[in-house]
């Protein structure tokens, strides 16, 4: 999809299961079953969107999905079907070589489990070290968030996998950033905090059009209400205040949305329905 100068693509990766509960934290299951029904396990089907933003010459690639380096047990409790980053971009022309800069929204594993892959190409078993996908890449996250990540407690341990991230630091391809950084011209990160403390959008103007990717911020178009949080926000606050923000941006400024985790919907514009109730509203995508 063409956006002024720009082009954006959403590259999958797959698809997981997570939890609906923790998905949509203190709203009530009778109101989010209607938009996401569950499995027997009461997991929600979730998208894994990457985006590749060609940008001034560049290609840019946002968030990495699961990549396939999972034990089985962990591809069982979230019925994992990632690792198709490198195919879908190859679809696009592109190898992983011809990416030049990835950013990650955060460092949770189903965002940057894609980063890294053993040599040999297969799992944890296989002969042969961990080194980046993304051979000539800078990666892109916040201090804060690498902190976070680096620095993990009894709640936050399960969500990071430091095989995930910590070879990029270990090839010097690991870049660090303080506060909003514009990236390239017009394509601008933008701290956010709240679902992690480091967590970070990607926003991008051109020619006066404007699109903004949410990573884990607004998950899904049913995030959209600005109460419904997930309960992996570990600061839930920071996230309200965030989303009420960018979204009075987003509708001023008809903005194109893009969701990490939508399988159905993971683009479109913010619109309100006949009770003022925000709704995504479809785009043309080619």
């Amino acid at each position: 999809m063409r956006l002024g100068q720009a082009e954006i693509s959403i590259i999958s990766d797959g698809v997981l299961r997570m939890d609906g509960g923790s998905l949509f934290g203190v709203v009530p299951k009778a109101l989010w079953r209607r938009w996401a029904p569950p499995d027997r396990r009461n997991r929600v089907a979730v998208a894994l969107n990457c985006l590749l933003l060609r940008v001034g010459g560049r290609n840019v690639l946002v968030d990495t999905g699961v990549g396939n380096k999972h034990p089985a047990k962990i591809r069982a409790i979230y019925q994992l079907r990632g690792g198709q980053l490198a195919a879908n971009l190859a679809r696009q022309g592109l190898t992983p070589a011809d990416i030049d800069l990835v950013v990650l929204t955060h460092l949770h594993f189903d965002h940057a489990g894609g980063c890294t892959a053993y040599q040999s190409g297969g799992g944890r078993r296989a002969a042969g070290k961990l080194t980046p996908v993304f051979p000539k890449a800078a990666y892109l996250v916040q201090a804060a968030d690498w902190r976070e990540a680096t620095e993990t407690n009894a709640r936050t341990i399960r969500a990071y996998y430091p095989e995930d991230f910590m070879p990029l630091a270990a090839a010097k391809q690991l870049e660090r950033v303080s506060g909003d950084t514009e990236l390239l011209p017009g394509l601008w990160l933008r701290h956010t905090g709240g679902h992690t403390a480091g967590h970070q959008i990607v926003y991008l103007e051109s020619d006066g059009e404007r699109a903004a990717c949410f990573g884990d911020l607004i998950p899904m178009p049913e995030h959209l209400p600005l109460n419904y949080l997930t309960a992996f926000d570990l600061y839930p606050l920071d996230t309200l205040a965030a989303k009420e923000d960018l979204l009075a941006a987003a509708e001023r400024e008809n903005w194109l949305l893009l969701f990490s985790h939508s399988v159905q919907r993971p683009a479109g514009r913010l619109a309100r329905d006949e009770r003022g109730r925000p709704v995504l509203t479809a785009v043309d995508w080619d």
